[in-house]
């Protein structure tokens, strides 16, 4: 009988949240008009965040054309690292690395739509010096998740404004 009762109210569990409309987070519908987008990065952009940018698009079906109803443009980007915390010789024992992406989403006619938009990202990076090739490899990998999760945050965002 217990188990009847648990698989019932797993059950019930289920049909609620499909009945509520509930969709996973990342998912966002995406209008008929945000779906081809120009891009327009600055010249310093990285080339990692450019590659996240692209990928992430693609993923949410945008596709990146020269005559799109929107244009998403870059305007600054911004890395920073910094010692936080120091051992008893001096020595650095973790690093923040901080990165910000300044952009904005215009119309046809080249008019904001959006505003100044801004997308954040840190993370806290232990180094020890006596591993120091496993710290940079360590530290390559976690930018590269920074500036995909910077470019998801970006186009959640141009999907948001191109509607």
């Amino acid at each position: 009988m217990k188990r009847v009762t648990c698989l019932f109210l797993l059950l019930a569990s289920l049909l609620g949240l499909t009945a509520c409309g509930f969709q996973l987070s990342g998912y966002q519908p995406l209008p008929e008009s945000a779906r081809h987008v120009s891009l327009i990065l600055t010249s310093d952009t990285p080339a990692n965040l450019e590659r996240a940018l692209k990928t992430s698009l693609r993923k949410q079906g945008v596709l990146i054309t020269a005559d799109a109803p929107y244009t998403l443009a870059v305007r600054n980007v911004q890395q920073n690292r910094r010692s936080i915390t120091i051992d008893s010789n001096a020595n650095v024992d973790e690093y923040e690395m901080l990165m910000q992406v300044t952009f904005e989403v215009m119309n046809r006619d080249q008019q904001s739509v959006s505003g100044e938009l801004s997308a954040f990202t840190e993370k806290i990076l232990d180094y020890d010096a006596d591993k120091e090739t496993a710290s940079a490899t360590l530290q390559r990998t976690i930018k590269r998740e920074m500036w995909q999760t910077l470019a998801d945050r970006i186009v959640r965002q141009y999907i948001a404004r191109a509607q």
